[in-house]
């Protein structure tokens, strides 16, 4: 009778789960850093930024030494796992790394490759592979170093911010393509591309700057 209740009691634990030993994640700390750099790198832009600049403004190439600074408010951080790329549209595939505070980050003025890059963020996450990087803003600004035409009537000065859109940022965030393994005291490295990023900038008649920042990682 005890040797019947016992095989009944590993079945039934099966079907259930029950003993099941997954255990808890193993978190590990990870540091986020970035830099500039003048190396080419693909330039990402939605279908909505194309939109905006067919309806709304003129598009044009503009040289970063027109640019004093391009500052971003970054309020969170997430990383996509590599298993669950194909469910990247669902914002519970991601990981949020914790903020404490918004990371405000003027992306003109960041260390150049070669130098100490800047730290924008650190916390713990599960130990995994991950296939992706998400910065989500709430404002960015940028400042011209002297007046700039971008093909509208809008003439854009010298030392005036104006607000920047970034396009999809509310849903998708700035993506960078980054690929990474999360072990030991992990550091996830960014790289941010002016050239990139102002090859493609549209301005809008009410004085609106739209442009997409083009960061990407730095290979493990």
């Amino acid at each position: 009778m005890a040797r019947r209740f016992f095989r009944s009691w590993v079945v039934l634990s099966a079907a259930l789960g029950i003993g099941a030993c997954d255990g808890p994640q193993t978190m590990e700390q990870v540091k986020v850093t970035m830099q500039q750099t003048d190396a080419a790198l693909t330039q990402s832009l939605s279908g909505w930024s194309a939109r905006m600049a067919g309806s709304e403004g003129s598009a044009a190439a503009i040289s970063k030494d027109t640019v004093s600074t391009l500052v971003v408010r970054i309020t969170r951080i997430e990383f996509l796992p590599k298993e669950e790329e194909a469910r990247e549209a669902d914002p519970g595939a991601w990981i949020a790394l914790d903020l404490t505070q918004p990371v405000i980050v003027d992306l003109m003025a960041l260390p150049t490759e070669g130098s100490s890059p800047l730290v924008i963020a650190s916390g713990t996450v599960p130990v995994g592979n991950y296939g992706d990087v998400r910065l989500f803003t709430d404002s960015a600004a940028i400042r011209f170093k002297g007046p700039i035409e971008l093909g509208v009537a809008f003439k854009f000065e010298g030392n005036t911010t104006y607000q920047v859109t970034i396009p999809s940022v509310e849903q998708t965030g700035i993506k960078t393509d980054a690929e990474f393994t999360v072990e030991a005291e992990t550091d996830v490295n960014l790289l941010f591309s002016p050239t990139a990023t102002f090859l493609n900038v549209t301005g809008t008649g009410t004085g609106q700057v739209i442009l997409a920042p083009v960061i990407r990682s730095r290979p493990q």
